[in-house]
């Protein structure tokens, strides 16, 4: 917008004063404007042979002086982006990027007076994300710029009032050219600017597609389908449509764990409790190994499945078998989610007893790191002591988050415990030579040595002198280990 002449005798408004901090040589918004409009003037001129920053000058005159302007400049620049063909190279990638991330703080600025022509700019930016990632060959910052602008184009839509049945044409080639799955969100950003008539366009324009793509394409894979239909989906969640969101899937697919659990929760938010059982009971996820053996993406998938199933049964009255699934599952995985919720449906001393039953199962759990978590978590700290005194030599010194976290609760008031666990690790990690730990089996052993004068009684396990002596005897060659513990302040 045109700033406003002022008159001759008008005196300029004094602009609040920005606090200082540091020295006047500190680099600071405070000590620059100290320099003067004239000084700074000629430092940006100096400074313009950079092109970004000539860029980025030219751009804030523009801004200033006329949002028409404006957006006539980038539009020349997005066009002339758009029409390039040529691969972007590596060393490039940095600039361009900051090139574009202006561009968009620019739009953004252009939507306070002029959102139409802003929305438009967006939509322009949106739409070269295939050709331009084509010409990087990896997405990356640059990927995370039109993320952003993805995101961030709702408010200026709304504000723009474009008619829904343009709006809806120009997310259609959006999604239509959407090579790198990024912009089916797009469409739950631009729901409220699309309004009804936008989406139903966006409903009947995919679904005609899709038929036409089925009499002619491979039906055995086809992504351009797949886009599609995830894009019908977020249409079918935006309508409440729960049935159009299932006849997305094909029945085979319907069988799949994950989508049978996001059938079920719509489903159970459309009051139709029968069909969401029914519907998740076909994808039932197959029984799994107990412990180590189990893929944690498999364990991951069956209590998100588990999770809606629950919901299902408990919406449907059978809370018997709710909770017998609750405790199934807590019995298998020592889930303390499936536990909680499992005691809260019991009556009141009965939650109490099972309790106790669920901490002696975790203390004998084959998996002596589940056990630990849940002891830890639940918390038990004095039944999580009993298990590493119990069971030590079963603590795997790998894990190192989970043990330092472990060592760490339990250091006040079971410094014992806190040191076997410590003492795991630093054997575990020198034992294998494992270089890029040393600095922190360095801290856990200093942590060792400072719990050392807590512990009366060690008990059937080597005192803290013994313990370092056996240390220094295998270990007091590894030269890199006792520079990482020197540094640290400590000794071997």
């Amino acid at each position: 917008m045109a700033r406003a002449t002022a008159k001759t005798t008008d005196k300029p408004a004094k602009a609040a004063a920005k606090p200082r901090k540091g020295s006047k040589t500190t680099l600071s918004e405070a000590n620059l404007a100290d320099l003067g409009a004239e000084r700074l003037a000629s430092i940006l001129m100096d400074l313009s042979v950079d092109s970004y920053v000539k860029r980025a000058l030219k751009l804030e005159l523009l801004a200033e002086a006329s949002p028409a302007g404006l957006a006539l400049e980038i539009s020349k620049r997005f066009a002339a982006i758009a029409k390039a063909t040529s691969r972007i190279h590596w060393r490039k990638r940095p600039a361009f990027a900051r090139e574009l991330q202006l561009h968009l703080q620019m739009i953004r600025r252009l939507g306070v007076d002029d959102p139409k022509a802003a929305l438009g700019l967006m939509l322009d930016l949106l739409d070269m994300a295939t050709p331009v990632l084509d010409r990087l060959q990896s997405e990356g910052v640059v990927g995370e710029i039109f993320l952003e602008a993805r995101d961030g184009i709702g408010e200026i839509a709304v504000r723009a009032e474009l008619a829904p049945l343009s709006l809806a044409d120009r997310v259609s080639r959006l999604i239509h050219a959407d090579d790198y799955i990024l912009f089916g969100p797009v469409i739950d950003v631009l729901a409220p600017a699309l309004g009804e008539a936008g989406l139903s366009r966006l409903r009947l324009d995919f679904e005609a597609t899709l038929a036409a793509r089925a009499k002619r394409i491979n039906p055995t894979y086809d992504g351009r389908a797949l886009l599609l239909k995830d894009a019908l989906r977020r249409l079918a969640d935006l309508s409440g449509d729960v049935d159009a969101f299932v006849a997305t899937f094909e029945p085979a697919y319907r069988k799949r764990p994950p989508i049978a659990a996001e059938i079920g929760r719509r489903l159970l938010a459309a009051g139709r409790h029968a069909e969401a059982l029914a519907a998740l009971k076909a994808g039932a996820p197959a029984k799994l190994p107990r412990g180590r053996d189990a893929d944690p993406e498999d364990v991951a998938e069956q209590a998100a499945w588990e999770e809606v199933y629950l919901d299902a049964l408990q919406a449907s009255g059978r809370q018997d078998e709710a909770q017998g699934l609750r405790w199934a599952a807590f019995e298998a995985t020592l889930s303390i989610p499936r536990l909680r919720a499992f005691l809260k449906g019991l009556p009141d001393f009965d939650d109490v007893i099972a309790e106790d039953k669920a901490k002696t199962l975790a203390a004998e759990f084959p998996q002596f790191e589940a056990a630990l978590v849940f002891l830890i978590e639940w918390p038990d700290l004095p039944a999580a002591a009993r298990l590493v005194l119990r069971r030590h030599g079963a603590a795997n010194g790998a894990e190192e988050e989970l043990l330092t976290a472990a060592s760490r609760r339990l250091e006040g008031a079971h410094p014992l415990a806190a040191t076997l666990l410590l003492r795991t690790m630093i054997r575990h990690v020198l034992t294998y030579g494992i270089a890029h730990r040393y600095r922190s089996a360095a801290q856990h052993l200093l942590e060792m040595e400072s719990l050392a004068p807590m512990i009366a009684d060690f008990g059937e396990f080597p005192d803290h002198q013994t313990f370092m002596a056996d240390l220094r005897a295998t270990h007091g060659r590894k030269q890199s280990f006792r520079a990482e513990l020197e540094a640290l302040g400590g000794a071997l």
